[in-house]
């Protein structure tokens, strides 16, 4: 009888945390799913090395070092690459399939990729990328952003190191 208490206890300990781990997901804006080098994550005064299947949330400040760069991609199948020596802030990222739907991303300094997901397909309205120099809705379904001091400058004058 103590042994079947001991397995039935452990069986329930375990199925509790799989349960808190799906919510914890569920929480996600998405993850992480491709990295190279120092990746972080910055939030609530803490910090996290990211890595591939590491999940990201709203209010994360991921930051990507000199030759390290991290895909993310969220929820509504959007991937955002952050490049090398970059900051990013994920201020809003609230999908349900719906119009509800909206996300800000803030590109802080250096530059992203972007291939949109179903929230700017249906609700290209709900989102933007902010940046120091500008606020920009998104019409298109890929683009990058490059940050050249006080400028965005473009495609040509990128340094991809």
């Amino acid at each position: 009888m103590k042994f079947t208490s001991k397995i039935f206890g452990s069986v329930v300990l375990v199925a509790a945390l799989a349960l808190s781990n799906v919510a914890f997901a569920e929480d996600s804006s998405g993850m992480v799913v491709a990295s190279r080098g120092e990746v972080i994550a910055l939030s609530n005064g803490g910090s996290r090395e990211l890595k591939q299947g590491d999940f990201i949330y709203v209010n994360d400040e991921i930051l990507t070092s000199g030759r390290s760069f991290a895909v993310l991609q969220f929820t509504d199948g959007a991937k955002v690459t952050v490049r090398p020596d970059s900051t990013l802030i994920i201020e809003q990222y609230l999908y349900a399939g719906n119009d509800d739907d909206e996300a800000t991303l803030n590109l802080v300094s250096g530059g992203l990729r972007v291939i949109t997901g179903a929230m700017a397909k249906n609700n290209p309205e709900n989102y933007k990328v902010r940046t120091p120099v500008a606020l920009m809705g998104v019409r298109g379904t890929e683009f990058s952003i490059m940050l050249c001091g006080d400028d965005v400058c473009g495609e040509d004058e990128m340094n991809m190191d």
